[in-house]
């Protein structure tokens, strides 16, 4: 793994609490999308959902703050950061594409900046094959149930070496629909839908990569990336069981979103520093609407769009084959714009508002560590400086406000490695994210509660100690991770409803989370059997709300468990895999079963979400270039919702479906 930006090292010496993932893992687990990807990562929850190109997650009790503001958990495509100012959504990428994923726990405020303070996920895409041509493709069919359709997906790669073990191009794309299942009514789901299966998803994207490398030193991978959702209605709905949704009139519900991703990186070996120069630029548009019927109000519309744009660009320097002695250092910097619409029409409401934030922001970092002991005892302290220029401008450009905090980050890590086959490690951390930008009406709207608020609120931040201990027994036959964990969040930021109606801001005080994590791996003494567990235990709960907030919005007041947080999750897989005689046929039979306990929700009038399990199940058979598979997700067919976006607006798990796939592999 490659997350110390210090060269490849593996998730045993990695003094933190990581996960990391390789291709054929995500294809045995059963894993095709992010919300798969969070079932396996201890102390992860999902906290938001409107569509399948809109999904916000959190890790450790990130997400108490809800769904507002700039991300808490860092995403990476490769080298390069995945965001846009003011919005939380995770990259809605192809697993197919996929060689790699790297799950970092904790804060990552020194490597890896602001919007790091929950974690970060690395999503590592597959290079191009500089040696060989290679093709790759995947064909699938399912049925899920209460849908009247199939769902079915096709994807396919093709990698050509342009010049031989120099220059090589890489060129992926797939398609995938996923059929409808939820009723639409026009007002009471009473009599004849108004239409039927209607919540049906279109997702399409193209990669293509071209990797150069002349010599030995120099290495420059540059991608383009486009995706495009489209999807009828929404991903929440008025009931999960059965699947409706209701009072949505004759307006056409939809959610649509779309991103290109630019990105360029640059590697260069000096001998015994390397420099890598990293570069994206990303152009973001989604947009949705529904329909909704609000006791007092009525019938009426609520639709939001945005559209942005982000350029980053990071340059850092590691030295290599230095003895004892290792470092990085490098700078970063993030010019991106976010403008936000949204509009409420009801007979007796009607609002019109939004924001484009607008962020020109850099920071300094560095990390280094030193070997003592032969390298049995390692240390390391890591400290980054960020600068950043933020503003607000109304719907007609007009300027809101501004502010340019400095905010200085820090990490300290203790590592022992008695044994090659063992870890353990101290590490302490902070993190952050830039403060929320308001206009004066909705500050001046939340003051007039008698809460404490501005036009710019605080910037959010915390603190983490954390203990682990990893390590392999048995002849590597078992692989265990544990860590145990403090947390401290100060100044959390959060939405905030008026007395008047209107959304507003403010910083609704502090909060800690104290866990445990388990991770473990066992190849049995039975050949070809694997176990697989992983598990989250915790305490989470507010400690230190204004008191104000706390007297406007009862569920969040002091000892009170913080919001989307389950006070555990855990999931077992199981493996087996055997050769078939000397047919030189594979088998493999995988299954997995999980639980998220019930989490709080900052939602009047459905205030949480109960505990629900999940079960999948596959067989695939494989030989040669082809391989064959059945799957079954969800077999329990669990409806009850993993999350809520208002009282009457839910979302749940796909619902039981069956399919089959094969997949083709030539070089």
């Amino acid at each position: 793994m490659t997350a110390s930006k210090q060269g490849n090292q593996t998730v045993l010496s990695a003094p933190m609490a990581i996960q990391a993932f390789s291709a054929k893992e995500l294809e045995t687990k059963q894993v095709t999308n992010i919300t798969d990807l969070v079932n396996l990562i201890p102390g992860a929850s999902q906290t938001g959902t409107v569509g399948g190109g809109e999904q916000v997650f959190a890790f450790r009790g990130s997400g108490a703050g809800g769904t507002v503001g700039d991300g808490m958990i860092g995403y990476y495509l490769d080298d390069t950061p995945y965001g846009i100012p003011n919005f939380q959504f995770a990259p809605p990428l192809r697993y197919f594409d996929l060689d790699r994923v790297e799950v970092l726990l904790g804060p990552q405020g020194t490597l890896y900046g602001s919007g790091s303070m929950g974690g970060v996920m690395i999503f590592h895409t597959k290079a191009p094959d500089l040696a060989r041509i290679t093709v790759d493709g995947e064909a699938g069919i399912s049925t899920t149930s209460g849908a009247s359709d199939p769902n079915y997906t096709l994807s396919g790669a093709v990698s050509v070496p342009l010049i031989k073990d120099k220059v090589a191009l890489r060129v992926s794309a797939g398609y995938d629909y996923k059929a409808g299942y939820a009723d639409v009514y026009s007002g009471a789901p009473t009599g004849t839908p108004y239409k039927t299966d209607a919540n049906d998803i279109k997702n399409r994207d193209i990669r293509a990569t071209l990797l150069i490398e002349p010599d030995d030193r120099l290495s420059v991978r540059l991608g383009v990336w486009y995706f495009r959702m489209n999807q009828d209605y929404l991903s929440v709905m008025t009931s999960l069981d059965p699947a409706y949704l209701a009072y949505q009139g004759t307006t056409a519900g939809y959610d649509r979103s779309r991103t290109t991703d630019w990105t360029g990186t640059v590697k260069y070996d000096f001998g015994h520093v390397v420099m890598t120069n990293a570069t994206s630029y990303q152009v973001t548009a989604s947009g949705w609407l529904t329909n909704l019927a609000l006791s007092g109000l009525g019938n009426g519309a609520l639709s939001n769009a945005d559209a942005a744009h982000n350029f980053t660009n990071e340059l850092r320097f590691a030295l290599k084959d230095t003895g004892n002695y290792h470092l990085v250092v490098g700078a970063s910097y993030q010019n991106a714009s976010s403008p936000y619409v949204f509009n409420i029409s009801f007979p007796t409401l009607q609002i019109a508002g939004g924001t484009t934030t607008k962020t020109k922001n850099y920071s300094l970092f560095s990390e280094a560590s030193y070997d003592l002991l032969g390298g049995k005892l390692v240390p390391l302290a890591g400290i980054r400086y960020f600068h950043d220029d933020r503003s607000a401008f109304d719907p007609t450009g007009a300027f809101v406000t501004s502010e340019s905090p400095n905010v200085v980050t820090w990490r300290a890590n203790l590592a022992y490695h008695p044994t090659p086959h063992l870890t353990a490690f101290f590490n302490a951390g902070t993190g952050f994210r830039s403060g929320i930008l308001q206009s004066a009406a909705q500050a001046q709207a939340v003051i007039n509660d008698g809460i404490p608020s501005s036009t710019a609120l605080k910037p959010d931040k915390l603190r983490n100690l954390e203990v682990g201990l990893k390590g392999t027994v048995a002849d590597g036959a078992l692989r265990f991770a544990a860590s145990v964990y403090n947390i401290r969040y100060s100044n959390l930021q959060s939405a905030y409803t008026t007395t008047i109606g209107l959304s507003a801001f403010a910083n609704l005080g502090d909060a800690k989370t104290t866990g445990a994590d388990l991770e473990l791996n066992w190849k049995t003494p039975l050949p070809g059997l694997q176990l697989g567990f992983i598990g989250n235990v915790n305490s989470a709960q507010f400690t230190d709300v204004v008191p104000a907030f706390a007297t406007n919005t009862v569920l969040a007041s002091n000892g009170q468990r913080l919001f989307n947080t389950p006070p555990y999750n855990w999931r077992v897989d199981a493996s087996y895999s055997t050769r078939l005689g000397s047919s030189g046929w594979k088998l493999i039979a995988a299954a997995s079963a999980s639980k998220t306990g019930s989490a709080r929700l900052n939602i009047s009038g459905f205030d949480q979400v109960g505990s629900y399990g999940l079960a999948n199940a596959s067989l695939s058979v494989s030989k040669g270039p082809y391989e064959v598979s059945i799957y079954g997700e969800n077999l329990g067919d669990e409806r009850g919702p993993t999350e809520a976006n208002a009282s009457t607006l839910l979302a749940g798990p796909i619902p039981r479906t069956f399919g089959a796939r094969i997949r083709v592999h030539f070089d």
